[in-house]
């Protein structure tokens, strides 16, 4: 589109057949002379066309310079923005293929451990149905001896003849009945020392609890797996670290002083970078907390530094979020008894998880920059009936 295309050599005013020699700055507008001096421009500031045209175009050389620039810009930003979009198609490749090689492994895992209890049980089922089929193979033919010679004598009874059934007696009657015999009078039996095997096949644990045994063996290829923590000892007589750094409840108190007193402790471990998740248990402790700090000390407990889930009797869940405090919605129903927590130190986010299902219960982004450490709080004391533990856990050798 050119601006010149509609102009002619020489502009007339259309009211007043005069040539236009002047612009109104009021009304934005060419003008005549007569124009000027008309009512429909009194009190309006007019310029000559050469000194307004100059004014105009630096007015329009700012804006075109504004215009090319914000182009520009969007270019550039247009540019980015197909480069993002590229990028984040590849990574979502990259993402499901490692989705699939994860589950491939773990299906892998899967496959060969249902082989190898299927071989488990082949061999217990070889082992106890061999001897079962030898015993019943002894009580068959001793079954079938005894049914021929029951035959036997019954068709003897049915000879009417004494001549001939006395006869049959002496010809087979007498050796077969002195064979059954024991002794003078009594029969020998044949079933009095067989005994039938009975079915004992069980595999134990891998039968009734074979989802469970084959999960906590699977741990054993999964990684990463949830990460170890060590508590600091904070030196608090009101608090007790386990000698591994793995535990901290409330000490036991011998008076009922000091009541709301609340101390934490934070982890030796510091985070500056990466990802990193793991399971805390709470069990059934009815006031805790869980969460991330930037401060290092404890004792200070800077709220805007800190993003926290707490469990606090009477009240519910709640997440102190930098000096801000958040209800939880949860249902009454499902309390969770270990708390997932999950740290992006790249992305500045913390997600709280109840790890008994994974279900996600909350998740944010901190304005604090790393280190992070993770802060654990025990609870109030609650004249002892919160003296349970917090407990980082760990799903490699025993440390406690």
């Amino acid at each position: 589109m050119s601006a010149s295309a509609d102009l002619r050599d020489e502009l007339i005013c259309p009211e007043h057949e005069e040539r236009l020699r002047l612009f109104c700055e009021t009304d934005q507008k060419l003008a005549c002379v007569i124009c000027r001096d008309g009512i429909k421009h009194r009190n309006h500031t007019f310029r000559p066309i050469k000194e307004a045209a100059q004014i105009y175009k630096g007015h329009l050389m700012e804006a075109l310079s504004f215009l090319a620039k914000e182009n520009r810009d969007l270019g550039d930003l247009a540019t980015r923005q197909a480069t993002a979009t590229t990028e984040t198609e590849d990574r979502s490749k990259v993402l499901s293929d490692q989705i699939s090689a994860q589950f491939e492994e773990m299906y892998n895992f899967l496959k060969k451990r249902e082989r190898e209890l299927k071989e488990q049980l082949a061999n217990e089922e070889k082992h106890l149905v061999n001897p079962m089929v030898r015993n019943h193979s002894s009580i068959e033919n001793r079954w079938l001896d005894g049914r021929e010679v029951e035959v036997l004598l019954q068709s003897a009874l049915d000879i009417p003849e004494p001549d001939h059934f006395l006869k049959w007696w002496s010809e087979k009657g007498y050796s077969v009945t002195k064979r059954m015999k024991a002794g003078q009078t009594t029969y020998k039996s044949k079933v009095k020392d067989v005994k039938v095997i009975p079915h004992s096949l069980f595999l134990g644990p891998l039968e009734t609890h074979l989802q469970f045994f084959v999960w906590k063996e699977m741990l054993s290829c999964i990684k990463p797996v949830p990460e170890t923590l060590t508590i600091k000892d904070s030196g608090d007589s009101y608090l007790k670290v386990s000698p591994g750094g793995a535990r901290v409840r409330q000490a036991d108190r011998q008076t009922s002083q000091y009541k709301s007193y609340n101390p934490g402790v934070v982890t030796k471990d510091t985070f500056q970078r990466g990802q990193h998740y793991w399971d805390v248990e709470v069990g059934e402790k009815l006031d805790w907390s869980i969460g991330v700090t930037a401060d290092t000390d404890p004792k200070k407990k800077d709220p805007k530094k800190q993003i926290t889930l707490h469990l606090k009797h009477e009240k519910g869940y709640i997440l102190s979020h930098e000096d801000k405090e958040i209800p939880i919605t949860m249902n009454p129903l499902v309390k969770p008894r270990k708390i997932g927590l999950y740290l992006d130190c790249d992305r500045r986010r913390v997600s709280f998880y109840n790890a008994d299902n994974m279900t996600l219960i909350q998740a944010c982004n901190f304005s604090s920059i790393p280190p992070y450490s993770i802060s654990l709080c025990p609870g109030l004391y609650l004249d002892g009936k919160n003296n349970d533990p917090l407990t980082v856990c760990w799903y490699g050798s025993a440390r406690r």
